[in-house]
């Protein structure tokens, strides 16, 4: 079963509280989803791994800023517990930093992008036994997909490969499946550090690069779905370079055996992540609706009296969307989201959305007028009814 195109809704730009809470209802779902920020005050947050506690461990990629000296790297990965029970991570004591100073760069700088994109730590993985692993992106020779103890202690370096931005696990989670975003490669690791390329997508339609963004293992079937995000291409016409093409993105089931692939979701803005429950809902994020002010390679990202830009990326136009089994339509679950780039799926059926991407505390435009980058995880929950009403249905 494979969805096809839908239409390109017209972008839409809550007000407020109102562009994360109730935001893309349908009778249909029963229920209307509720979109709480449970952390805030974060640096580029990315991947999101929860415990079996209801804990939150958070890969953040930093600032971006370019430090020679490796004690004022900005990389951190830390665990957030809600020991007072109020439902937010924010609290006294509810963060335990494991690492502070790993890899962050920013692309402006680094590879001449003319937008605001901070890379670092990328994604995070747990173990039943307690291990963590964590996926880095220092640029050029600080890569890797690293296994962390249960006790916080580094230790090996499974993968030495380039932007490995989303990270899922693998048959019995004894391997783990990578998206490979420079390379346009998805891959799988095994906890002895073997490597296999399971696919190298080809271009897309308009000719850029595909840009594999995120990525899913399907429970039921073993497939791997991926988020396509979309490079950038050329307007034939005018010579203009797009930093991506709206309409583009998609995402695609891979079977993992022989790297086989079809489209599963299309006609999307830059999906940057994807994730699936048990009985098939699939829920994708794109980042942005379109593209705006693009930097001078020379800008300053942390002039505090900076314009507001958009930096590449128009500001608060990114949603979460859920795509039913069977080509049911899909139901915008939350909208307006600023520059949202991972998504995590918890037992009880909640979804935890890492959003602001970009240098933290950057000006940029909002819909309320110039505000900050600022980072936060939102949790979206309330989107089934009845006895079900925040876990996956049982079709």
């Amino acid at each position: 079963m494979y969805r096809t195109d839908f239409a390109i809704v017209a972008l839409k730009i809550a007000i407020g509280l109102v562009a994360l809470v109730g935001c893309g209802t349908s009778p249909s779902m029963g229920g209307t989803p509720v979109v709480e920020v449970i952390l805030s005050g974060l640096d580029n947050p990315r991947g999101v791994a929860i415990g079996p506690g209801g804990e939150l461990y958070v890969a953040e990629a930093g600032t971006g800023y370019g430090a020679v000296d490796p004690t004022l790297l900005t990389g951190k990965l830390t665990t957030f517990t809600d020991r007072n029970g109020d439902g937010d991570f924010g609290d006294e004591r509810e963060a335990e930093r494991w690492f502070s100073h790993l890899p962050s760069y920013n692309a402006l700088h680094v590879f001449a992008t003319r937008r605001d994109e901070v890379s670092g730590p990328g994604d995070v993985l747990l173990h039943p036994d307690g291990r963590l692993f964590l996926s880095v992106d220092g640029g050029f020779e600080d890569v890797g997909l690293y296994e962390i103890s249960p006790e916080g202690m580094t230790g090996r370096n499974l993968a030495g490969r380039s932007n490995m931005n989303g990270l899922a696990w693998g048959p019995d989670q004894g391997s783990i499946y990578a998206v490979e975003s420079t390379l346009n490669q998805l891959i799988e690791v095994t906890l002895d550090g073997e490597v296999r390329e399971i696919v190298a997508f080809p271009l897309l339609v308009s000719g850029q690069q595909p840009v594999p963004a995120g990525l899913a293992v399907d429970p039921d079937t073993g497939e791997i779905l991926v988020a396509l995000f979309s490079g950038a291409a050329v307007d034939d016409e005018t010579g203009e370079v797009l930093p991506f093409v709206p309409g583009d993105a998609k995402v695609v089931r891979v079977e993992p055996e022989t790297g086989q692939f079809a489209d599963e979701i299309t006609g999307l803005t830059t999906a940057v992540d994807v994730t699936i429950d048990e009985s098939g809902n699939i829920y994708v994020v794109e980042m942005t609706s379109a593209y705006a002010d693009l930097l001078p390679l020379t800008f300053d990202l942390f002039d505090p009296d900076a314009p507001p830009l958009h930096g590449g990326y128009v500001r608060f136009s990114g949603r979460v969307t859920l795509y039913p089994p069977h080509d049911g339509p899909p139901h915008v679950l939350a909208e307006g989201l600023d520059a949202p780039t991972n998504i995590a799926l918890a037992p009880d059926g909640a979804l935890y959305v890492s959003t602001g991407q970009g240098t933290p505390g950057r000006p940029i435009p909002s819909p309320d007028g110039p505000t900050t980058i600022a980072g936060e995880i939102l949790r979206i929950s309330n989107f089934f009814s009845g006895a079900e009403d925040q876990r996956p249905r049982n079709d």
